[in-house]
């Protein structure tokens, strides 16, 4: 997972999305052992602050 915390606008639609809670957002946004890089939170970033390497 890419992450760019400088355009991110901390809306959290990429935490509420995420099927296995593998996302913690605090003052940014901090991906879990959970995560497999399916892109869905990557598919709701408003600004694109969020990539996956191995998208489905």
């Amino acid at each position: 997972m890419k992450y760019d915390g400088s355009i991110c606008m901390r809306c959290g639609a990429c935490v509420s999305v995420c099927q296995f809670e593998a996302l913690e957002l605090e003052y940014e946004l901090i991906p879990g052992d959970g995560c497999i890089e399916c892109g869905d939170c990557a598919a709701v970033c408003p600004v694109d602050a969020i990539g996956c390497y191995h998208e489905i």
